[in-house]
């Protein structure tokens, strides 16, 4: 008989895509837009919350996808959620 397989997810667990060592070049707007990205907030939720234009969102969602090396906007939230700590600094 073979064990069972440890299906879990912990934020701790690294995604299959993005580049954590790019954290530190993204700017303070782009992390607070990451860091709402992990709470699978939509551009508008984010516009709102950080009383920005939607336009000006998907930019800085383009950037910071570059930045950290992914293609969709799910790899950037599993990424987010992955590292919201180091996303959010020692505050979070």
């Amino acid at each position: 008989m073979t064990p069972a397989r440890d299906f879990s997810f912990t934020p701790d667990t690294p995604p299959t895509r993005g580049d954590p060592q790019a954290i530190p070049s993204l700017t303070p707007r782009e992390r607070q837009v990451l860091v709402l990205l992990g709470y699978a907030a939509d551009n508008r939720e984010i516009s709102h919350r950080l009383g920005i234009a939607e336009r000006t969102v998907k930019a800085h969602l383009t950037n910071l996808m570059t930045k950290i090396k992914v293609t969709t906007r799910t790899e950037a939230a599993l990424y987010a959620y992955a590292h919201h700590r180091r996303i959010a600094g020692p505050a979070a």
